[in-house]
């Protein structure tokens, strides 16, 4: 399942985004224009998932500075996530010869402050799976399944009319017996929703990585009992690494990976300390047989060697990278983008950057600018769409080129 569309209203800087994403993303824009709000979205959605939606709002700042400070606080914040299917799956009930096919689930929610009272209420929850239903004559039909929750209380509805009895058939539909919620609940934190486990967001949001790499967090030893997943600051390189290289297989693929980029790369180890933490270590061409601690590696290289980790050893699907030019020369910058660009096929994933570098290579069709109009309010578009900058591109003019004068601005 990818995320096609996102559709934000009454959020942070933003007064509206509809955005259509690709597998391959990379957000740009001035400071202060927005790109940092735009990641706050998916932010948010991950923290409903993981934590619940009354902490999420929490850890936003309350819903007061949740939402746009300029629109007003009366107004609703409202957010809208259409995915695909990448699989069509497929419910089938062999006895009676007819089954389903998922092609795409929508989901939006709606949050408003209360009146007189802090805190904020639920004015709309909806979940809509469309799908296409093959009776045992063969015959297609387009069909939909909506769930909504409104004042505590949940309703499905199966359309077209006619097919109920054969839908559930093939989904079972009990779920929705408890038919209340508790206050500040979504659909999306329970599992109501679940009508085809591998068909939930569950699978988009709850498992997104935004990583912002510190190299300085990761060339400190880490203690031995971390986590076996890459934080996102990538503290913990030292025992993600150790889980890696006692794999053979996978040892020979990171330092292919590694290699081809930083080709002076002879080795990698990690050494367990007497305090029982852990250090990762480098051998360098320069320096035959001699391990070089991370404490004296390059930022550069930390970068490097964490950002494959990321990309090709770590589970989740649904990628941001903050910046992840920093402290890598230009030259490699190509390298690190086309590495991108592959594992896109498999995860989608977002970059946002400063980089004109990465402008170059990430090709004018992968990119979303996030500009600030004069009346404060962000905004994120494709630079391709407008037409001033198509007649740029058209007198040899380089995409990056426009970045660094600031003309992919113009009109705005």
């Amino acid at each position: 399942m990818k995320l096609k569309n996102l559709s934000v209203k009454n959020f942070k800087s933003f007064k509206e985004i509809n955005v259509e994403l690709k597998d391959f993303n990379v957000v740009i824009g001035a400071n202060a224009s927005g790109k940092s709000n735009f990641v706050q979205v998916f932010k948010f959605l991950r923290d409903i998932m993981n934590l619940g939606l009354e902490n999420a709002v929490s850890i936003q700042g309350d819903i007061e500075y949740l939402t746009n400070l300029k629109v007003g606080r009366g107004e609703e914040l409202s957010i809208s996530i259409v995915c695909e299917m990448e699989d069509n799956e497929k419910v089938v009930n062999t006895r009676q010869n007819i089954q389903m096919t998922f092609h795409e689930m929508r989901y939006e929610f709606s949050l408003k402050e209360k009146k007189g009272s802090p805190g904020f209420k639920i004015v709309n929850d909806c979940l809509i799976q469309k799908f296409k239903f093959k009776d045992k004559n063969d015959k297609i039909i387009d069909g939909e399944i909506i769930l909504s929750h409104k004042k505590d209380k949940v309703e499905y509805k199966i359309f077209p009319k006619g097919i109920e009895d054969k839908v559930e058939s093939l989904i079972p539909l009990l779920y929705f017996e408890l038919d209340r919620l508790p206050q500040n609940i979504l659909l999306i934190q329970t599992p109501l929703f679940f009508i085809w486990r591998r068909l939930t967001i569950d699978n988009v949001f709850r498992n997104i990585s935004i990583y912002d790499f510190d190299p300085k967090k990761s060339k400190e030893a880490a203690p031995i009992t971390g986590k076996a997943e890459l934080e996102e600051n990538g503290s913990n390189l030292a025992i993600v690494l150790k889980n890696i290289l006692e794999n053979e297989e996978k040892r020979r693929k990171l330092f292919n990976l590694v290699n081809d980029i930083l080709p002076f790369v002879n080795n990698l180890s990690v050494e367990k300390l007497p305090d029982k933490s852990l250090l990762f270590k480098l051998q360098e061409s320069y320096f035959e047989k001699k391990d070089i601690p991370a404490s004296l590696l390059s930022d550069g290289t930390i970068n490097v060697i964490a950002m494959i980790i990321a990309l090709y050893f770590e589970r989740k699907k649904f990628v941001i990278f903050e910046e992840p030019e920093r402290n890598i020369h230009p030259f490699l910058i190509s390298k690190v983008i086309e590495m991108m660009k592959e594992i896109s096929r498999r995860k989608q994933i977002i970059v946002t950057t400063h980089n004109p570098e990465v402008v170059k290579y990430a090709g004018v069709d992968n990119l979303l600018l996030v500009s600030r109009g004069r009346d404060g309010f962000s905004r994120i578009y494709r630079p391709l769409e407008k037409d001033e900058i198509k007649i740029f591109l058209e007198n040899d003019l380089g995409i990056e080129e426009l970045f660094v004068q600031n003309l992919l601005e113009v009109g705005v």
